[in-house]
């Protein structure tokens, strides 16, 4: 491309003048108004309720660029726009160049006939997305509905605009309006690129790379395409036609370096160049063959990943939006959520089908870090409409999304939706009328968007739904764990005990989740003091479940001691959460390899909630994300008791590395004082989770919870998985609440790291369960937290200096442990 103009200066403003405010791109409409004082923070308080307005009205965002005559001289003059949300008529200098529909779509408009030397205006007319989605339902035959959540914009289905906007269970109803990415003016003399994907096939020592490159010419012409990548090239002449054409080459690779996942391999990644006379497209691509497993076994349908022939267990969470208001996304806060997931030992995330597909740069840090995706299509806990114009409209989407995103060597699977077979049964209509809906589904799901996933991406697994066994069954997975994946949600839901997860074996969970508040310091960030009571109105507004707060009382109350104050639920609410996914990551990782994948819900959040993330909105980790650290590490020992009351031990191992050595179990009474030690010599196979102790305790301490076990492995060897560092495990032999936990005194002091950080040394006087440190307003990372801590032991916490506060006092630091809700000592 010859020539590339940003447009600048932007202005929103509505029908009323009063609302004219400076704006960026990319922004939107709403963080606009807040950044100009014009609407208080949507995120405050119940605020929310104030703002439904914006979303009812037309907006108009006013920007402007300069043109010199040769660019006008050019053969092709176009506006490329690619992330519009949603509705908009565009208009450069009063003339209409184009209307956008749909938010996950890329446009080019041309510009010949309106644009001139000098200054030139483009306006963007946004028709209000609510008022879209009701004339819309207003056409529709017979009803097409959606769940409904507490503050809601009814029609969210039937509009191509990020599902979770209208509201959802965890976050606000926020219809903001605005565009995602630059806008820019492009000129060329000639032909442009509109796409280049890849296609790439193993032959022994070489890849053959089918680069396929869609091209846009004005007239008929000869273009020069020069194709590069990993030491191979390709030149040659083309005789291109008018209008559209795509050209397929393919060039022989040999011997690249395979791209793996975390801790499999490295991300080996390599450029690929595409050139032509007027234009040029690089992207990076990685060399590696994804299956997924799917042939029936003896227990049903397995879901297995397997990456360059070796099998990989999925470890990772669900990824929603950044935000709320995609005016505040930045790189930044992209790239602080994938570090914090990778640093917690995940290799996949899970980009839910009610958000958005994701910026390239999310890509490509996925790329970079061996993170897997799995990909949802953007639909989700609903149904849709059949008639051809939005049929027509989602096509154009997938196809632009799949070609968008297909090279990435992190994309491992796209999966067609989010629950939205479930929703099938969750209406009266359908369920009434269940052949009209499935009809309606399959003419979207498969008919359009698996189609279009099987022409342009053969090569990658299309997975109808989630969850799903697989193309062509419509049964309940949300129950069933022998087939495809699984989304169990009978703990929260449906009140069953933690321990309800060892009564299933997932072939691969993608979905299960437990809420908890987040930290005391973001609670005090959107509320006022008067408002820190579990049934404030603010705090009910906030929890978006409708049985939210209710479930996380009453679950208190089955494992904890009741508490005092506030600060003490919010605490237990953590508490709680860690041992609800701990207890399912670890049972399932057990159970190996009849399970080979555990995704919880939910990563992070995109406002301040109560939610089941593990990284809280502003990017600190809850304390379920340091735990997950150690769930999903490479290496593990996990302990539970079964429903007999005999005690299981296993390892974890994920690396292709048997680990030979020396299995210590101790039960110690709650003073700290050791009962009984039992030794045996072990070894945990590669690759595999191998039983290492299975044993029944019936001495009078265990069984009345006067004494738990904490059991170490400490390998002969160092590995590069676990450092030489042994792998401990704690068992409580009953609930918190029945064990005769004692309050702890945990003595703390500073010390100098290497002169760059600053360390914590903890040491209790007795043992301390589910330590928490906090240091409130900071949203820095400890080394560790939410750790059990032993009598006549130390605990070294690494905090980094840079991200410390300047004034930094262990008085600023709060300490809490399960033991605070215990008198005797």
């Amino acid at each position: 491309m010859k020539q590339r103009i940003i447009v600048d200066h932007w202005t929103w403003k509505s029908d009323t003048a009063d609302t004219l405010v400076e704006a960026s791109v990319p922004g939107d409409n709403i963080t606009a108004l807040f950044e100009a004082g014009r609407i208080p923070d949507p995120f405050y308080g119940q605020n929310e309720t104030q703002l439904q307005w914006i979303g009812e009205k037309p907006w108009s965002l006013e920007g402007s660029f300069q043109l010199e005559q040769a660019l006008l001289d050019a053969s092709q003059l176009f506006l490329d726009i690619e992330r519009i949300d949603t509705f908009a008529r565009v208009l450069v200098n009063e003339v209409e160049v184009g209307c956008c529909d749909n938010m996950f779509k890329r446009y080019r408009f041309d510009l010949s006939a309106a644009a001139c030397e000098g200054k030139n205006r483009i306006t963007f007319l946004f028709d209000a997305p609510i008022k879209r989605a009701a004339e819309a339902a207003e056409k529709l035959p017979y009803p097409v509905p959606h769940m409904i959540y507490p503050v809601q914009a009814m029609g969210r289905n039937l509009i191509r605009k990020a599902q979770c906007h209208a509201g959802w269970d965890w976050g606000p109803c926020l219809m903001v309006s605005g565009i995602y990415a630059p806008v820019t003016v492009k000129a060329s003399t000639f032909e442009r690129i509109e796409t280049v994907h890849t296609n790439m096939l193993r032959k022994k020592e070489a890849w053959e790379l089918e680069v396929v490159t869609e091209l846009y010419a004005p007239s008929e012409g000869t273009v020069a395409l020069d194709i590069s990548c990993a030491g191979a090239s390709l030149r040659e002449k083309l005789l291109v036609q008018r209008g559209s054409s795509t050209v397929k080459r393919t060039i022989r690779v040999k011997n690249p370096e395979l791209w793996w996942p975390a801790g499999y391999g490295k991300q080996a990644r390599y450029s690929l160049k595409v050139t032509t006379d007027n234009d040029e497209v690089e992207k990076f691509i990685g060399f590696r063959s994804v299956e997924v497993i799917t042939d029936p076994d003896e227990r049903g349908i397995p879901m297995r990943f397997r990456v360059n022939g070796v099998d990989i267990f999925c470890k990772g969470a669900s990824w929603i939006p950044v935000d709320s208001l995609p005016g505040r996304y930045d790189n930044e806060r992209t790239a602080e959520l994938l570090d914090s997931a990778a640093a917690a030992n995940m290799n996949m995330i899970r980009v839910w089908g009610g958000g958005e597909y994701e910026s390239d740069y999310f890509y490509q840090l996925c790329d970079q870090k061996g993170i897997m995706v799995w990909q949802d299509f953007m639909f989700a806990c609903a149904l849709y409409p059949s008639q051809p114009e939005f049929l027509e409209n989602v096509r154009s989407e997938v196809e632009y999304q799949i070609k968008r995103l297909k090279d990435h060597p992190s994309l491992v699977l796209w999966c067609g939706n989010n629950e939205d077979v479930g929703a099938l049964t969750w209406f009266d209509v359908s369920k009434a009328n269940r052949d009209r809906y499935i009809i309606d589904y399959d003419r979207l799901n498969e008919g359009v968007i698996g189609k279009a996933v099987k022409r342009i991406d053969p090569q990658r697994t299309w997975w109808p739904s989630s969850p799903s066994a697989g193309e062509g069954d419509y049964s309940d997975c949300w129950h069933d764990d022998s087939k495809g994946d699984m989304h169990y949600w009978s703990v929260w839901h449906e009140g069953k005990p933690f321990e309800a997860y060892r009564e299933v074996v997932p072939r691969f969970c993608s979905e299960f989740g437990f809420q908890s508040f987040p930290s005391l310091s973001l609670i005090e960030s959107f509320c006022d003091s008067d408002q820190l009571n579990l049934t404030s109105p603010v705090l009910e507004h906030r929890q978006r479940n409708d049985r939210g707060n209710s479930i996380i009382i009453s679950t208190i109350a089955r494992y904890f001691r009741f508490p005092e104050g506030f600060e003490r639920i919010v605490y237990l609410s953590q508490v709680q959460q860690v041992m609800a996914i701990s207890s399912a990551v670890e049972y399932w990782r057990g159970m190996r390899p009849i399970c080979m994948g555990a995704l919880y819900w939910q990563l992070n959040d995109t406002w301040p909630a109560i939610s089941w993330s593990s990284i809280e909105y502003g990017g600190r980790w809850k304390p379920l994300h340091y735990a997950a650290k150690r769930f999903f590490a490479p290496t593990a020992l996990i302990s539970y008791r079964e429903e007999d009351g005999k005690i299981t031990i296993k390892g974890i191992n994920d690396t292709e590395q048997a680990l030979s050595g020396s299995l210590e179990i101790s039960f110690v009474d709650f003073a700290g004082n050791l009962i009984e030690t039992i030794r045996v010599e072990s070894c945990i196979e590669a690759r595999s989770a191998t039983t290492l102790e299975a044993m029944v305790r019936n001495h009078e301490q265990w069984i009345k919870g006067e004494s738990f076990l904490k059991a170490r492995f400490q390998t002969y060897r160092e590995t590069e998985a676990n450092k030489g560092d042994p792998l401990e495990t704690i068992l409580l032999p009953l609930a918190p609440k029945r064990c005769a936990l004692k309050k702890p005194n945990i003595e703390v002091r500073l010390e100098e790291e290497n002169g760059e950080n600053q360390s914590i040394i903890l040491s209790s006087d007795l043992p301390a369960f589910y330590v928490v440190l906090e240091l409130p307003g900071w949203k820095g990372r400890f080394s560790d937290n939410c750790f059990h801590l032993m009598k006549g032991e130390e605990k070294r916490i690494i905090l980094s200096k840079e991200r410390l506060p300047k004034d930094f006092s262990l008085c600023d630091l709060r300490i809490t442990t399960l033991g605070d809700d215990y008198g005797g000592r």
